[in-house]
């Protein structure tokens, strides 16, 4: 190539980084386990009816 374009948008915009804060690990997992929980007992309300 004899021109060497450079097409990169980062060559031409600048980036901006915004930190992200996440809860704990610990607290995500809390979550999702009440969650499984709460998803256990709307299937066995579901499947009452129908005889499982």
């Amino acid at each position: 190539m004899e021109n060497e374009y450079d097409l990169s948008i980062n060559k031409y915009k600048e980036v901006e980084y915004i930190p992200v804060e996440c809860p704990p690990t610990s607290e995500i997992m809390a979550n999702i386990c009440q969650l499984e929980q709460e998803i256990g007992k709307e299937m066995d309300e579901l499947e009452k009816p129908l005889n499982l």
